[in-house]
């Protein structure tokens, strides 16, 4: 079966100062720039800068794919932009009673897991998973209902519960994408470790079939 061009893996380049890498550094200044807003509760401009964050987060993917700028810097920084802001968001929130703290302990468990089968491949030279589409549209409804349980909280109360409710939703979502970020880096771990066997194997069988062919 032929591969079109759409189909084949972008290539990863070692590139730093790309567009989408320049996009994914505003992204996490905007993070710093929106914790002191909201802590400053000066909440109409942190909500502002949390949008242009959130928007940030697609159009860095979305030009990395168009323009074929995909960075090995770049897998590591669209990641941890979103894992940064999804804590400066959740904490933020719980500190000011917007959402309730046993919410925050299950978003930052899954980040915690995700943190540590990535350190545990990077220490068996294993590259970081791909970020998925699971991910990102677990990533896109926490940058929605958060901010609408803040809205809830300003408005009615009925708004702030219903908000939470999807938000529990979303991080049922958060994680399966975190599941599947350990579940793939487990199969690339086993793919190494099979890798060496079958090239220790390959003479030897190679061997056997001559010493076979030889002996008919």
């Amino acid at each position: 079966m032929s591969i079109t061009p759409e189909q084949r893996p972008a290539e990863v380049s070692h590139a730093v100062w790309t567009a989408p890498n320049v996009i994914s550094f505003v992204r996490i200044l905007l993070i710093a720039v929106f914790g002191g807003l909201f802590m400053a509760e000066r909440d109409v401009a942190a909500i502002v800068v949390l949008a242009c964050a959130g928007l940030s987060d697609f159009l860095d993917g979305f030009l990395a794919r168009r323009w074929n700028q995909v960075t090995a810097l770049g897998r590591l920084l669209d990641p941890a932009a979103d894992r940064l802001l999804t804590l400066v968001v959740v904490i933020g929130m719980a500190v000011r009673d917007i959402i309730p703290w046993w919410l925050v302990v299950i978003l930052l468990a899954r980040d915690a897991m995700v943190a540590s089968a990535l350190v545990w491949g990077r220490a068996r030279r294993i590259r970081s998973p791909h970020v998925t589409l699971v991910g990102k549209a677990a990533t896109f409804c926490l940058y929605i209902t958060l901010p609408l349980a803040y809205v809830g909280y300003a408005v009615a109360t009925w708004l702030n519960t219903l908000a939470i409710v999807l938000s529990l939703g979303a991080a049922v979502l958060y994680w399966v994408s975190g599941v599947g970020y350990v579940q793939d880096i487990r199969h690339r771990a086993a793919a190494a470790r099979r890798a060496p066997r079958m090239s220790a194997d390959g003479p030897r069988m190679e061997t056997q079939i001559r010493d076979s062919e030889e002996a008919s």
